[in-house]
């Protein structure tokens, strides 16, 4: 795990390259140098977090060293800077900037590559390219786990928040004006959870907050993010119906027994938002509540069912989540079809065109 603290992790980091000189084997770690240590560039004394030397048969690497403790693609986009500074201000073509990182992942390398830039971890991963020489190992598995603002942003009800920014291409003043409109689309949410929501957000470049606005700037990727990070719900419990199979009888009925409670699931919601065929199977989300015995006596059918009624409990609020006439929402039916078949995944294709349009305008 990942130290939270920058100074710790930097501690973390020197200890790792003295005890284990062989990290980045067959380069051989010579000598490593904090900031305290440097004699001989007061100015790159200041500058760096020190200075790391490699070997490889006769070839010998001095690098300059700035070290993250985060991979978030914000955090790595400072520390690049950082560098880029750096090299600019020391007067002396034989240091190599490089990042070291808690993990040397895919996106990360390839900011290096834009940059000439080289990159290093602590799980023996390296990315060392200069003019004479190029060394790259990239398969040591990521032993230093990031612990992250929520567990999953992208999942369950913490994915509310960008389900909302999805909702409208619009920018928002202030952190509260999207709480309030998430409450107002019915999001039991708290103030907090939005708030940490839209720092990791941030941190992912995916939204901007800077002169005091808050904007979606890669709506595509959040969608993307939404759709990997999508999790079937939990059901508390499974009813087979035999209802009516018009929408419109149907609704009548379920209202009836289950009054603002229910919602077509988003599989069950597809006509509403692209040309399908229809179905005479559903599927019906509804919170946790007491099933009246007259509503099962009446249409309960094992065998000849055409309504799965499945029963969620009151912490699966994404589900209902900015629902209208029972529909799922737009975004919920999206990311319910992305999961199934292949004529689904044909259908959300249709859809994530219809979401992602909004913001072209």
């Amino acid at each position: 795990m990942v130290n939270n603290s920058v100074d710790s992790f930097k501690s973390e980091v020197f200890l790792k390259l003295f005890e284990n000189r062989n990290l980045y084997d067959p380069l051989v770690i010579t000598d490593i140098e904090n900031t305290s240590q440097l004699q001989s560039d007061d100015l790159l004394k200041k500058e760096t977090d020190g200075i790391i030397r490699l070997t490889y048969l006769r070839q010998k690497l001095e690098l300059i060293m700035e070290i993250i403790n985060r991979t978030a693609p914000q955090v790595v986009e400072r520390g690049l800077a950082v560098l880029e500074k750096m090299i600019e201000s020391v007067n002396n073509k034989r240091y190599l900037p490089v990042l070291i990182v808690p993990y040397l992942n895919t996106e990360i390398v390839e900011r290096l590559k834009s940059k000439n830039f080289s990159g290093l971890d602590l799980n023996g991963n390296y990315y060392l390219a200069i003019d004479n020489f190029i060394a790259i190992r990239l398969d040591k598995k990521n032993q230093y786990k990031e612990s992250a603002y929520i567990k999953d942003i992208y999942s369950r009800n913490s994915s509310i928040i960008s389900r909302f920014l999805l909702s409208g291409n619009i920018t928002y003043p202030k952190v509260s004006d999207i709480y309030t409109g998430i409450k107002d689309l019915g999001g039991k949410i708290t103030l907090s959870t939005v708030s940490k929501v839209l720092t990791g957000l941030q941190e992912q470049l995916i939204i901007s907050k800077e002169d005091g606005e808050i904007r979606l700037l890669q709506p595509a990727k959040l969608l993307s993010n939404l759709k990997s990070g999508y999790r079937e719900p939990i059901v508390a419990k499974i009813l087979r119906m035999n209802i009516p199979t018009t929408k419109q009888e149907a609704k009548i009925i379920l209202d009836s027994y289950f009054p603002n409670n229910w919602i077509w699931s988003g599989e069950s919601s597809a006509e509403f938002y692209a040309t399908t065929t229809p179905t005479d199977q559903f599927k019906v989300y509804c919170r946790n509540i007491d099933i009246p015995q007259e509503f099962i006596s009446k249409f309960a059918d094992v065998r000849f069912y055409n309504y799965t009624f499945c029963i969620i409990p009151e912490s699966e609020e994404y589900l209902l989540f900015d629902s209208k006439e029972n529909a799922a929402s737009k975004i919920q039916t999206y990311l319910e079809l992305s999961q199934l078949d292949k004529r689904e995944k044909e259908i959300a294709k249709d859809i994530e065109k219809d979401i992602l349009n909004e913001f072209n305008r």
